[in-house]
């Protein structure tokens, strides 16, 4: 009996004491400014013709990003500038250093003659920073005496450079009530990588007796501009027996564009074909970006094996 009321009593003061040191702490984030570098990521482009199946093509490709920088807003809370003297807004508060340079090759694998499954990988150098990325996803295809259709989906593997600031208010509350509030101010540089989705629609000719044939392409891209968590700060607080809460209001991580393009091929073989066109991307999600629409010459040849 004696073991018991002691057992119980020592619960009982355990538990007092947890109740009354435990803390809930809320984070609400804000993205203050952010500088990125990196390519706009471009979907593959895949022709249909009346090649027998099962077959494999390998399309070395390069393009040209005419801009090379955008610049857009964040939405942010501007209550918290005044309480850092250290950080010096610029004019835009999201700016893009967008890779001129893109190079990269895409594989299709025709597995019928209306199924296919794609895979590439691409290059890009801007700087100090080069990365390497790609893409997989499925095709569907229709053929009918020399023109066809094509959908494909699928996804993108990018990386970005970032050099952002950002701001965590918190607010910490006992479990008896009462709060403390408190702000850190974070500036963070680094490298994220993300994986996005894409769909594309694509028309082509394909007669082998024309001198010259045509396609256009069209669809949607998204693409992660950055994703980290704030980790270089200005200060520090050490937190036990707590419950965390985070909401992240960082915003404009996300860049959305719809892209068009228009081209032309030339057979330079039974196998093999030059395509040539201008990817035309318009951007939808960023605030008061500018520009909003980008000119990327490209060049594909595809080896059909």
């Amino acid at each position: 009996m004696k073991k018991s009321k002691y057992l119980f009593t020592t619960y009982s003061l355990i538990t007092l004491f947890l109740f009354t040191s435990c803390t809930t702490v809320k984070d609400t984030l804000y993205l203050r400014e952010a500088k990125v570098s990196g390519p706009i990521m471009t979907a593959p482009i895949h022709l249909t013709d009346s090649i027998s199946t099962p077959a494999f093509t390998i399309s070395p490709r390069f393009s040209y990003s005419i801009q090379n920088n955008m610049y857009g807003d964040i939405k942010q809370s501007s209550s918290y500038y005044s309480l850092d003297s250290t950080f010096i807004p610029s004019k835009n508060s999201l700016m893009w250093d967008i890779t001129a340079i893109n190079a990269g090759i895409d594989m299709d694998i025709a597995v019928s003659k209306v199924f296919a499954l794609t895979l590439g990988v691409n290059y890009s150098s801007q700087g100090d920073f080069s990365t390497f990325g790609g893409n997989f996803g499925i095709g569907f295809n229709t053929y009918n005496t020399g023109t066809a259709f094509r959908f494909d989906v699928g996804m993108l593997i990018n990386s970005m450079h970032y050099d952002a600031y950002t701001v965590v208010h918190r607010v910490e509350s006992g479990f008896w009530g009462g709060s403390s509030q408190y702000t850190f101010f974070y500036h963070d540089i680094g490298e994220s990588t993300h994986l996005d989705p894409y769909f594309n629609i694509t028309f082509n000719t394909a007669y082998k007796s024309w001198p010259v044939n045509i396609f256009f392409n069209g669809g949607y891209v998204i693409q992660t501009l950055f994703s980290f968590e704030p980790e270089t700060t200005y200060s520090y607080n050490n937190l036990t027996n707590t419950q965390y809460i985070k909401t992240d209001q960082r915003g404009s991580r996300t860049a959305g564009f719809i892209n068009l393009t228009p081209g032309v091929f030339f057979y330079l073989s039974e196998s093999t074909r030059l395509l040539l066109g201008t990817r035309i991307y318009i951007e939808t999600q960023i605030n008061s970006a500018d520009p909003q629409t980008f000119i990327l010459p490209m060049m594909q040849i595809d080896f059909i094996l």
